[in-house]
Parts: structure tokens; sequence; C-alpha cells
């Protein structure tokens, strides 16, 4: 990202430096401020895989610091980390399983997950998260 500036025709050299100063500030130096959720409404697919309480769990998502000490374990790219139930820090995820990895070109960049029931399908999950996480990877190469 850098070097796109020097790459790029001379006449939008101004705008593709201020372009990619703003991406590289709010992309790299402050990942920990950006959290992206989505597909939380699946897990009230069954409320019964949650046995004490469903609420607590989505109450615990929508909490920043739950969800980043979450993935805080994702310390190197294409290594898949999974906590099962008790393994789990926060007491609301205690009926949780957490499959997350790091992602990035060489450096952890941010961290991605799967939180399910703890019956879930570990290898599918596992497998997803590690394509994504590599094809994200491939993308902040620029491969």
């Amino acid at each position: 990202m850098a070097e796109l500036p020097e790459k790029g025709p001379a006449e939008l050299r101004g705008a593709l430096i201020s372009v990619c100063t703003v991406l590289i500030e709010t992309l790299v130096e402050h990942p920990e401020e950006r959290l992206l959720l989505g597909g939380t409404a699946n897990l009230t697919r069954n409320a019964a895989d949650f046995p004490h309480s469903l609420r607590q769990v989505l109450e615990a998502l929508e909490e920043q610091v739950v969800v980043l000490r979450l993935l805080a374990t994702a310390q190197n790219p294409g290594t898949v980390t999974v906590r099962i139930g008790e393994e789990n820090e926060a007491e609301e995820m205690r009926d949780t399983s957490v499959v997350s990895i790091g992602y990035g070109p060489g450096t952890v960049l941010g961290g991605m997950g799967v939180v399910g029931p703890t019956r879930m399908d570990y290898p599918a999950s596992m497998a997803a998260v590690h394509a994504v996480a590599r094809y994200v990877g491939e993308i902040l190469a620029g491969r």
C-alpha cells in the first residue's frame, strides 16, 4: 500500500498519497479499534445448543472487549486456535466454542473466527477460517 503512490500516474500521486495514508492508518496502525461481526443471528437456530443462556452469549458478543479477547490468541497467520467451552476465558462464552485464526501477509494484521455451540462441526469450521484467512492474507499481500 505504501508503494502504490510511486507506481501510479504522476497526475494522481497527490490523491494516491492521501488515500493510501488514510488506509494505512486505519487498517494497519490501529487494528484493535475495528471489529466486524456478522451472522450472530445464526446462533439462534437452535437455542438448546446453549444450555445456560443464549442471551448471555449474544450480549457478550456485543461487547467489543470480549470478542477481542477471543481473537487475541490468533498470533500466527495460518495457525488455527480452537477453544471449547470452559477453555474460553469469558464466563459468558463457556457454552460456546471459538475457532479463530490470525491473518496477514507474514505478520498478523487481524484475527477472525467462528463462534458456535460446543457440538459444532470442528473440521469444517477450522477449514473455513483457515481458507478465508489465507485469502485475506493474499489480498493484503497484493497477490
